[in-house]
């Protein structure tokens, strides 16, 4: 009896960084990916996982929708029968679901039309995500200047926010609430010069109860 190729696929933070989605069908590990990472990951996923890098197959999400329009009977099986490991974006569940109702069928134009709507629901969530992050990360540097006021400081503009505040540790904010802003100050920083993606939907949820902390923390400063 042949044996299942069933690998033990998790995926690092650092790797979530580049990956929108993973999926397993057969002996072959697919993976969608930002571009310019497709030959990097190819060498690294073959390496980690013990696998031929033929069977490792990496492409962006363009890649996916061209194939798909071009009736790829390889990918479309593959989707339609494989188990999905990671898609936080739901970019293969969407595709899946088409896929076995049978809806993906019928002319290029037609398909085109349905993935293009996918790719929209996916920018629109992206969009909420970015101005989530901006609140999340305005709120923070407003409450930063105003412990630096309260405490006699001169408030001084965003970017230095992350440094200053470190002189408030124990004198009315714990070092945990300074960790907390400079986290979140610093990672909004890496994001906005495109050093990092945009962080996932649970570490935004993190961002935004350590925030709010950080707040009750500065409204209780005398």
């Amino acid at each position: 009896m042949k044996e299942v190729f069933n690998p033990k696929l998790e995926l690092s933070a650092h790797e979530k960084q580049f990956i929108k989605a993973t999926w397993i069908h057969q002996d072959k590990i697919y993976i969608l990916c930002i571009p310019n990472h497709v030959s990097i990951l190819t060498k690294q996923f073959s390496k980690k996982f013990h696998i031929a890098k033929e069977n490792v197959r990496i492409e962006t999400v363009e890649d996916l929708v061209k194939e798909i329009v071009q009736h790829n009977s390889r990918v479309i099986i593959s989707v339609r029968d494989g188990k999905i490991v990671y898609d936080p974006l739901r970019i293969l569940h969407s595709l899946k679901k088409n896929i076995q109702k049978g809806l993906m069928r019928g002319t290029k134009e037609g398909i085109l039309r349905k993935f293009m709507l996918i790719k929209e629901h996916v920018k629109e969530i992206e969009k909420i995500k970015s101005k989530l992050f901006d609140n999340i990360y305005i709120s923070v540097v407003e409450a930063s200047q105003t412990a630096l006021i309260i405490k006699g400081h001169i408030a001084l503009i965003p970017r230095l926010m992350p440094q200053k505040i470190k002189i408030l540790t124990n004198r009315g904010l714990e070092k945990s609430d300074i960790i907390n802003a400079i986290e979140i100050m610093e990672t909004y920083k890496l994001y906005e010069h495109k050093r990092i993606v945009m962080p996932s939907g649970k570490k935004l949820d993190e961002f935004t109860k350590k925030a709010e902390l950080f707040r009750e923390a500065v409204k209780k400063l005398k």
